[in-house]
């Protein structure tokens, strides 16, 4: 059995699942009978279950092992969706609060299996675990136009999702490797609430404005391709595949670009790719031009995550399964707790507003990059000078000479931020 079997069919299938849910939320939001500004509001469920998942995430994880949590975190999500598709917008809530709580353990066991293959390996596996994940975004919103123009319900659109990802779970149970016990699940004492330590904090400004972007994509793509360039659904389910190809190809090549380029130039790369593909998106006069720049921006965002992952593994503080848990608070907020907040804009304004809104926060992720090789960016070392930062502090921003943007990160910063 390969060894990326398991990992990637963990992550196609929540693909599979999320990609299956948003494609369908203008036909969800006429059902419920809100405007986009409420629709935002249901939406930040999902970032609510993820604030009350955190407490218990590594724990779970580290006792049921990643093998089982994360098939059954999955099952259980998609077991969830269909009731999303039927419900009125209070409960929509609610039912999106559960499917934020179980994605957000699911995510830090399907990356711990990814990160434990690699450790046991040597292979980097982990983009392209992440690479599978746009595999199933592709196919997903390729059956949703097709699914959407033959007049297929939301509901049975879901429930069929749902029964394919339940049943890939039982096969993911049965493939994946035991894993060795480590000194994480050796019953050592857990904080209650596990916290972004300061390297984490750093990690998810440096790709925060990835993040948002990839979110925005999701929660409004769609209806940015139906309102404003006004293609019917099962086009702009063909267009919206644009997005999912150009993050796959990405992802599967993102090994190979993590060995040839350093992490920095890869997060700048990535924010450039990102900004360069919205400027084209709002440019748009035809579908052809919006493809190609759902294309880029899929290009970008595509190793935001991975780069993440790998930067909490190397430079994080105590325990791998604590420190996913604490990023991934702060990436599902970027990914899918900001971009509801759109929809106030788009209700306001416009959704070529909401996506302009995107590149200041680009170039945040552009100064930020440093990070990602464990260097805090010049301008903050200047800021905690002013603010009476550690002599020691100084010294090290000072020995780096004058033309350098970043400053490294001791273990023993880190340990005190």
């Amino acid at each position: 059995m390969p060894i990326l079997a398991p990992p990637a069919l963990l992550f196609f299938c929540n693909a599979l699942l999320f990609v299956s849910l948003f494609t369908r939320l203008p036909a969800i939001q006429d059902g419920m009978g809100i405007d986009k500004a409420m629709l935002g509001l249901a939406l930040l469920g999902a970032p609510a279950g993820t604030f009350l998942a955190l407490p218990i995430a590594g724990r779970v994880t580290t006792a049921l092992t990643p093998r089982v949590t994360a098939p059954l975190m999955l099952a259980i999500a998609a077991l969830i969706t269909p009731i999303l598709t039927i419900v009125p917008a209070w409960a929509f809530f609610l039912c999106f609060l559960l499917f934020g709580f179980f994605r957000t353990i699911l995510d830090v066991s399907a990356n711990m299996i990814a990160t434990g293959i690699e450790s046991r390996t040597g292979r980097k596996v982990l983009s392209r675990s992440h690479g599978f994940w746009s595999i199933g975004l592709l196919v997903g919103s390729l059956v949703s136009g097709f699914l959407a123009a033959r007049g297929v319900s939301p509901f049975q659109h879901q429930l069929g999702a749902a029964l394919v990802v339940v049943v890939a779970c039982l096969v993911v149970l049965r493939i994946a490797p035991v894993e060795p016990r480590t000194a994480d699940q050796a019953g050592t004492r857990r904080q209650v609430f596990v916290m972004p330590d300061r390297m984490i904090i750093l990690i998810c400004l440096m790709v925060f404005g990835i993040g948002i972007s990839e979110g925005a994509i999701y929660d409004w793509g769609i209806f940015y391709l139906r309102e404003v360039l006004q293609a019917d659904a099962a086009t702009a389910g063909v267009l919206y595949a644009g997005f999912t190809v150009g993050m796959g190809a990405t992802r599967l090549v993102g090994d190979r670009l993590r060995e040839m380029f350093s992490a920095a130039a890869l997060v700048r790369g990535s924010a450039a790719c990102v900004a360069l593909g919205i400027i084209l998106l709002l440019l748009a006069g035809n579908l052809a031009i919006a493809a190609l720049a759902l294309f880029a921006i899929g290009c970008g965002v595509a190793l935001g995550f991975p780069l993440a992952v790998a930067t909490t593994i190397e430079r994080g503080q105590g325990s791998v399964a604590d420190n996913l848990a604490a990023l991934a608070l702060t990436l599902l907020l970027a990914n899918i707790g900001v971009p509801p907040l759109l929809g106030f804009v788009a209700e306001h304004a416009s959704l070529s507003i909401s996506f302009a809104v995107l590149l200041p926060f680009l170039g945040l992720s552009f100064i930020m990059a440093p990070v990602a090789q464990g260097r805090i960016p010049r301008f903050l070392m200047a800021t905690k000078a002013r603010g009476g930062q550690p002599r020691h502090v100084a010294d090290a921003t000072a020995a780096n000479g004058e033309n350098d943007v970043s400053a490294p990160v001791s273990p023993q910063e880190v340990a005190r931020g």
